[in-house]
């Protein structure tokens, strides 16, 4: 069961949810002080696209929780110095 947890890991795409992205696009206009923010700008052409992509994101991150959380313990090969 440890090897399907390491390999969830190993094989999880390395990217950011899309809807964190367009949050932090909006805070950073918001810092530079623009209150009026164009939907162009920021990404949100597909909205729908992004949702999607955020909700298979989320189901990828459950999975490889659920996949830890079965896995056993593997013991080290040897001792870590300084413990």
């Amino acid at each position: 069961m440890s090897e399907t947890a390491i390999a969830t890991l190993i094989v999880a795409p390395e990217e950011t949810n899309p809807l964190l992205e367009i949050l932090w696009e909006i805070e950073q206009y918001q810092q530079e002080g623009n209150p009026l923010i164009e939907l162009t700008a920021i990404g949100l052409e597909d909205f729908s696209e992004a949702t999607a992509q955020s909700q298979e994101h989320s189901l990828s991150i459950q999975r490889t929780l659920d996949s830890l959380k079965k896995a056993s313990p593997i013991a080290a090969p040897m001792t870590i110095r300084g413990f």
